[in-house]
């Protein structure tokens, strides 16, 4: 709907925010009101703001008295610095030129406004402010001011339109947050893999936490998956709570493609974070050994070890186990969670399971063996 439904004259479009601020409590939009609000211009009209399938807010159910709306002198015309009809009349016959006018130029220009709260039409007061002044000093419509007096709400003049209202002076990164969200859950879900390497390289012990990571991996993983999804949803489906060119519109088309490359960025390392341990031993080795076989006058055990999370873990199993006096070989297998060790000498079990501890797994000797 964008023509006013009782006097059938054309609506200028306003943000939710707007009709809120100047609708009084009983009357306000509910949540499940659209989003395309519309306001009504016409001075002989009663109503305020209407919107498809909702009935329309009347002027009596408002709280503030928008210009188009009285007559009356002491209305304001300047919302956010509160300057009245009268005033600006005054102040324009008191001289060639308006100093209420530059001032609220100069500070719409510093970002000082608030039209889209504080005006009930959502929009910059200087058209409304230019025809009070015309109007006082007798002057004709210019085409500057075209747009108020075709039902197009207050226009800014051109140099300070860029300026754009406080409200939209912040663009809109909830899709970024989502997508730096999953990415953190991503590295998380991978981290029963890659922060127990990273401990062990570094020389500080990595007990217990492979397995405390290892037990959120799937929870990690559906909250990446769900936020990576939220972020694709709020940067290409939802629906912008202002359209281009309305007094609420985020100006900046910058932001939204830096946060789509961002959220495509994003997307490939929470895939990479995700299927680490997958392809982690390309790096680290399997831990298998083909020499892993005992000669004549050799001794082969095989220990069932816990603990490991990835097939990484295997590969620094079997470097710890190789640097045991005695030891000839080791192999280790993540898939069977086993260590095969071949002694030289006469078999040591506690210094295996020492070794394996100080990496936070657990080594029985199997039975039998």
């Amino acid at each position: 709907m964008t023509s006013c439904p009782q006097c059938g004259e054309p609506g200028r479009k306003v943000g939710k925010i707007t009709v809120e601020a100047h609708t009084l409590e009983a009357h306000r939009p509910s949540p499940n009101d659209s989003d395309d609000w519309r306001f009504c211009r016409s001075s002989s009209c009663a109503v305020g703001y209407f919107v498809a399938g909702s009935e329309p807010i009347l002027l009596d159910q408002m709280g503030t008295v928008p210009f188009p709306k009285s007559d009356a002198p002491e209305r304001l015309v300047c919302f956010c610095f509160e300057h009245t009809v009268a005033a600006v009349a005054q102040d324009a016959r008191s001289g060639p030129e308006s100093t209420i006018k530059a001032t609220i130029t100069e500070a719409c220009r510093s970002g000082l406004d608030d039209c889209a709260r504080k005006n009930p039409e959502g929009v910059y007061c200087l058209g409304n402010v230019a025809a009070v002044i015309r109007t006082a000093n007798q002057v004709p419509t210019e085409p500057e001011t075209a747009c108020a007096s075709e039902g197009q709400g207050s226009c800014c003049p051109s140099e300070v339109q860029p300026s754009p209202p406080t409200l939209s002076a912040k663009p809109d990164r909830s899709g970024v947050a989502a997508a730096m969200g999953a990415l953190g859950a991503a590295a998380l879900s991978s981290a029963c893999c890659w922060l127990p390497l990273l401990l062990i390289g570094l020389g500080v012990s990595s007990a217990g936490v492979g397995a405390f990571f290892d037990a959120w991996r799937v929870p990690l993983l559906a909250a990446s998956a769900g936020l990576l999804g939220l972020g694709f949803y709020l940067a290409y489906f939802r629906k912008p709570a202002c359209e281009p060119g309305d007094a609420c519109a985020t100006p900046s088309l910058r932001a939204g493609s830096r946060n789509k490359a961002l959220l495509s960025f994003a997307t490939v390392f929470v895939a990479a974070f995700a299927f680490f341990p997958e392809y982690v031993t390309v790096f680290t080795g399997d831990g298998l050994s083909p020499t892993a076989q005992a000669a004549p006058a050799q001794t082969t055990i095989v220990y069932t070890v816990e603990g490991m999370t990835c097939g990484g873990c295997a590969s620094h199993a079997k470097t710890a186990q190789e640097k045991i006096d005695g030891v000839a070989s080791a192999s280790v297998s993540y898939e069977a969670g086993e260590a095969t060790v071949v002694w030289n000498t006469s078999v040591d079990d506690a210094k295996v399971v020492a070794a394996l501890k100080a990496l936070g797994y657990s080594a029985t000797r199997k039975a039998g063996r």
